[in-house]
């Protein structure tokens, strides 16, 4: 059964989610809604190296008290039914035991986070391609990944907001949007990026080049047989 605190229907059976989230996605099409659902297609949910980051991040979460397995079954019976990433926030649409809209917040990176990250992807990462498939040395990702500093949110910077009635922090719904924007992520890593606010692009940048040596008028001059005064 699937059930979670603050709700006064009944539970709803697993392996009813699907079955209504198919129904309630139809309806919503047939009344013109562009919908942008988030299926999970592998068992790990993530493939790749930021969603598997992503994942790896909301489990050490977990294993600090934040209850988001409930979510997690949400999203393997394909009940997020639309999912948006915008610069700090998301905003998905969950079926459960009713359609619920979830708002996400985020705050942004502050300067001294901004300046740690740049500073360590500087001249240590070869282009952004490799940046966004996490293909950079350990001490780079390590830095990237940190849980407290690096690029992934930590349980202190979401704002959480849902239409049901649940009293809890995340609810289920908020928890299904977190896991299914870690899917999207895998599958397009440029969206961590986007949610952070920050652009990728500007972490690509080499280390400052040497100032050139000054120029030797005099060994100038004997080369050329000519007299330069600089």
């Amino acid at each position: 059964m699937y059930s979670y605190a603050g709700e006064d229907s009944a539970p709803i059976r697993a392996a009813d989610l699907a079955r209504l989230a198919s129904q309630r996605a139809a309806e919503l099409t047939t009344d013109g809604v562009q919908l942008h659902p988030v299926v999970a297609t592998s068992r790990k949910l993530a493939d790749h190296f930021w969603g598997s980051a992503w994942m790896r991040h909301l489990a050490l979460c977990e294993a600090g008290g934040l209850c988001l397995s409930p979510g997690r079954t949400l999203l393997r019976h394909g009940c997020v039914l639309d999912l948006k990433i915008a610069p700090c926030s998301i905003h998905a649409l969950v079926s459960a035991q009713e359609l619920y809209e979830v708002k996400l917040s985020l705050k942004p990176l502050d300067d001294e986070k901004r300046l740690t990250l740049s500073t360590a992807c500087a001249g240590n990462v070869g282009s952004l391609v490799a940046l966004l498939e996490g293909h950079a040395n350990d001490d780079l990702l390590h830095t990237l990944c940190d849980p407290e500093n690096g690029l992934l949110p930590t349980p202190g910077d979401w704002h959480m907001s849902c239409t049901c009635p649940d009293w809890a922090e995340p609810c289920p719904h908020a928890s299904a949007a977190i896991y299914a924007a870690g899917v999207l992520i895998d599958r397009e890593p440029s969206l961590l990026f986007t949610l952070r606010s920050l652009d990728p692009a500007a972490l690509i940048v080499p280390p400052e080049a040497d100032a050139p040596a000054p120029l030797d008028s005099s060994a100038l001059g004997k080369t050329f047989g000519i007299d330069i005064d600089l």
